[in-house]
């Protein structure tokens, strides 16, 4: 994967039909925005944010966004987060990589300059803030922390005989771990037994994935929401092919990918909310450790499917599931 590496443009800003502002009339502001791998819902929240700056009034003449994407190498996450917090007023880390590079390269430098962070499941053990009801420091954001249990309990809706379901994830990634063991415990809570299999990188994702379908007795696989997963989907897809096991996964990218069916909160709108919190602090109405981390409930998260992986997998979805929710299909 190419690593983005850019100033965007006005002409870019365009295309992505928002605009930006800040804080200062006088003078441009640089936000920037560190992603650390390309795809559908890190990208969203970065939309997202974006779009709610540009509905607070801000435009291209006050804001130049600075946006770098590591595609998913470490180092340049953390290269990446030195450059940006040293030459922006503001920057967003997209996940909890990404946001644990801003704040640390910040420290380094003996900078305050806000850093928000959105997409990060938990920010207090991610050491971003001390609790979810302040910032900490120059610190704030958004959480995407997942209805977990609701998306487990689909399992049972699925195949109300179900005894046996696989967890996936990246145990380098730590949401995806907080969210392995959340997972779990909901599907043991169901009297169901869980089988955990985790990938160390890109690399291993098809064979652990596979592993993992191989399971005698598998009838579901659960994978949180996960970088290097969402990067790779094909792989979970080709693994579950044919076999008759239920995919649930944490977002309706990862879904679109490799799943089945799930219960989705809005990347977009959570990069929003995000935004509506820079703005804030840019229009000097809040500061970082004034506003709380915020997180999306269950009332904005929606049901949805994927018909064509579902057909893919030979799996049977009930039609009291599949009313309630919206089809991804491509």
């Amino acid at each position: 994967m190419k690593k983005v590496n850019l100033v965007l443009t006005l002409a870019a800003l365009s295309t992505m039909g928002a605009v930006l502002s800040g804080c200062n009339s006088q003078d441009v502001i640089k936000i920037g925005i560190l992603q650390p791998v390309e795809h559908e819902a890190l990208s969203n929240a970065k939309n997202g944010f974006i779009a709610a700056l540009a509905e607070k009034g801000f435009d291209e003449k006050k804001v130049q966004i600075v946006y770098r994407n590591a595609g998913g190498k470490e180092a340049d996450i953390n290269l990446f987060a030195k450059d940006l917090v040293a030459t922006c007023d503001m920057t967003l880390g997209i996940g909890t990589g990404a946001a644990q590079a801003l704040k640390s390269a910040s420290i380094d430098k003996g900078l305050i300059k806000p850093v928000l962070f959105t997409a990060v499941t938990d920010p207090v053990g991610a050491n971003l803030v001390t609790s979810l009801e302040n910032g900490t420091g120059f610190v704030t954001g958004t959480s995407d922390a997942q209805p977990i249990d609701a998306q487990i309990q689909l399992i049972k809706e699925c195949n109300p005989a179900a005894d046996k379901v696989g967890i996936l994830y990246t145990q380098t990634e730590q949401n995806s771990v907080v969210q392995g063991q959340q997972a779990k415990t909901a599907i043991e809570s169901l009297g169901m037994s869980a089988v955990t299999m985790t990938a160390t990188g890109a690399s291993d994702i098809s064979a652990t994935a596979s592993s993992l379908a191989a399971t005698d007795g598998l009838d579901a696989i659960y994978i949180p929401t996960d970088n290097n997963i969402a990067g790779n989907t094909d792989a979970v897809k080709n693994a579950v092919r044919g076999k008759g096991i239920i995919v649930v996964c944490g977002e309706e990218g990862m879904t679109r990918g490799c799943g089945h069916v799930t219960l989705s909160i809005s990347y977009t709108n959570l990069g929003r909310v995000t935004g509506e919190m820079a703005a804030k602090i840019l229009n000097k109405e809040a500061t970082a450790a004034s506003l709380a981390v915020k997180t999306m409930t269950a009332e904005d998260c929606e049901y949805v499917m994927c018909s064509s992986n579902i057909a893919d997998a030979n799996v049977t979805i009930p039609q009291s599931v599949i009313d309630k929710c919206r089809d991804i299909s491509e």
